[in-house]
């Protein structure tokens, strides 16, 4: 019942001929928790929208796109593979085309969608929603809620075919006797959304240093630090600086999962805080920002001339840099569709609805604004219906229906975080034939017919993420609340990450995921940083406790545990 109260209509029901006939695979990767009722019916409904319009748009040969369902209140993807050979046949010349279109202009391909993304967004965020009267906030939801829509229509454009860009230079690489794990090399180290956030952050911590604040940033709690900095007039350029970082960056949500529950960086700024007090440890030691770009760039620039080196002739050189500036621009892009699509979207929707909220917490309808996350799109859509209509006599109607479903609800997520859902089931394939369920997910054979991630083990397996060797202590990050506790040196380990982890990584000494490929964010994110990465284990944070000596193989994709931390 927990799933049906959320959403019937997106309820799994493993007995159904449908359902059964269908891979299902729990999204650890995007939702490793249980998904609120306003995110599985906004977000994850457009998710799976998006990878159904796209796939049929863009003639995917594999697959329809994905189906998003929820179980035990869980999000669950199930794999729309096709399987009649002559329907693949008849879809493969035009997603080809689209692909060699896209090696040879992906800037254009990129820029025509990302701009209607930005131009998208440009609406909802010039708007104050606290100040619009309740028709015209009603109108703001609604068309927030298309807006992320179709932005989740535009992503899936821009990821099939990048994908297939990135496959395609793949398997010329593999053919010329060169990894996985090797060629990443000469793709990493391009301007992004992401390195320009942290090049950002990276000048607020030298200008505090120029400010003369640097001792008394380092020294506060991130909590109480802007409060205690607006009465220093020395820190107002600083203040100032900071201002307008959040005005640019600030729709990053801070847990990067596809819900609308948390909040983003302008309401919660210690994410930002506590990244730019890690650079000072860094800076202390001599690290400096634009020598380690250069240094990324030099061993980029290194690899490619390295294997150039080793291929024949000028044909398979002019190849080899047309498929190389292809898959370069596409690889950028994963980066970048989490800073717009799925942080940058997710805040502008979840904007809109906190502001309803707050109008329904004045109107006594909820205890707090927060708690309209407890109520499903429609359910609130239809409750502002009725209080532009009368709204007397909605404030009186809806008290008998809201505040208690509300409460029911809070009590199924708590229910629901205890409960054992399994990470796949359904007509489940002996083999993983679908490239993005392997590269992103990181679903592999092994994963299909699971060994069992509740097993606590002393050595775990994965994909070598990014290279690198490195021993140390372990530190377990579940959820963003635990941001905080990261020291500078720790090997993180956790479910996932995502775009606004990326500041954990300025100081962390490596990373180990229980999810995701070598196209997941950890992977992407740990190369950039120079720092090891084994990802997809699937029973890392079962495995490993906080203070854990372990060393971290990114070469070949294995974490051993050296030795267990003390447990008094």
């Amino acid at each position: 019942m927990i799933d049906r109260s959320i959403s019937s209509l997106r309820t799994l029901r493993p007995d159904t001929d449908f359902d059964k006939s269908i891979f299902w695979f729990r999204d650890d990767l995007h939702q490793p928790y249980a998904i609120s009722p306003m995110g599985m019916t906004t977000l994850q409904a457009h998710h799976a929208w998006g990878y159904h319009v796209a796939a049929e748009e863009t003639k995917l040969p594999s697959s329809k796109g994905g189906h998003v369902k929820i179980h035990k209140g869980r999000v669950y993807i199930g794999f729309a593979l096709i399987d009649d050979p002559e329907e693949i046949k008849k879809r493969e010349p035009e997603f080809g085309k689209l692909v060699e279109y896209c090696i040879d202009h992906w800037d254009e391909y990129y820029q025509k969608y990302i701009q209607e993304v930005i131009s998208n967004l440009d609406t909802l965020n010039c708007v104050d929603a606290d100040k619009l009267i309740l028709p015209h906030l009603l109108e703001h939801l609604k068309r927030a809620e298309r807006i992320n829509r179709r932005n989740w229509e535009i992503h899936f454009m821009l990821m099939y075919p990048a994908d297939a860009v990135y496959f395609t230079f793949e398997d010329f690489c593999n053919k010329h006797g060169l990894e996985e794990k090797d060629f990443v090399n000469m793709l990493r180290g391009f301007e992004s959304i992401a390195t320009q956030t942290d090049e950002e952050m990276w000048g607020l911590a030298k200008l505090a240093e120029q400010c003369d604040i640097k001792d008394t940033i380092a020294s506060t709690d991130s909590g109480e630090l802007l409060a205690k900095l607006a009465g220093n007039e020395g820190a107002r350029p600083w203040l100032d600086k900071f201002q307008r970082f959040l005005d640019i960056y600030g729709n990053r949500v801070v847990a990067a999962h596809l819900d609308v529950t948390t909040p983003t960086w302008r309401e919660d700024p210690v994410p930002v805080l506590d990244t730019i007090k890690g650079y000072f440890k860094r800076m202390e030691e001599g690290w400096d920002f634009y020598e380690s770009k250069k240094e990324t760039h030099d061993q980029r620039e290194k690899a490619i001339s390295d294997f150039e080196g080793t291929l024949k002739d000028d044909d398979e050189r002019k190849t080899f840099r047309r498929l190389l500036k292809g898959a370069q621009g596409a690889y950028a892009f994963q980066e970048d569709h989490g800073f717009y699509i799925d942080q940058g979207s997710t805040a502008a929707l979840r904007n809109a609805i906190i502001a309803c909220g707050k109008r329904l917490y004045r109107r006594g309808l909820l205890e707090k604004a927060e708690d309209v996350l407890f109520m499903t799109y429609h359910e609130l859509v239809e409750t502002l219906e009725a209080l532009i209509q009368n709204e007397k006599i909605a404030r009186y109607h809806y008290s008998a229906f809201v505040p208690n479903l509300v409460k029911e609800r809070k009590e199924d997520a708590r229910m629901a975080e205890g409960l054992d859902a399994p990470l796949t089931f359904g007509n489940v394939p002996e083999k993983m034939t679908d490239p993005v369920g392997t590269k992103v997910f990181g679903i592999i054979d092994e994963i299909l017919h699971p060994r069992g991630e509740r097993i606590v083990a002393e050595r775990l397996e994965g994909f070598p993420g990014a290279p690198g060797v490195v021993e140390g202590p372990a530190r377990v990050v579940m959820d963003y609340q635990d941001f905080q506790k990261v020291k500078a040196g720790e090997i993180l380990v956790c479910p996932y990450t995502g775009t606004a982890w990326t500041p954990l990584f300025v100081k962390i000494a490596g990373v180990v995921t229980d999810t995701g490929g070598m196209l997941t964010h950890a992977a992407i994110a740990a190369r950039e940083y120079n720092i090891p990465a084994v990802v997809g284990t699937w029973n890392a944070t079962n495995s490993i406790r906080d203070g854990d000596t372990i060393r971290i193989d990114g070469n070949t994709g294995i974490v051993d545990v050296i030795k267990r931390a003390d447990k008094s």
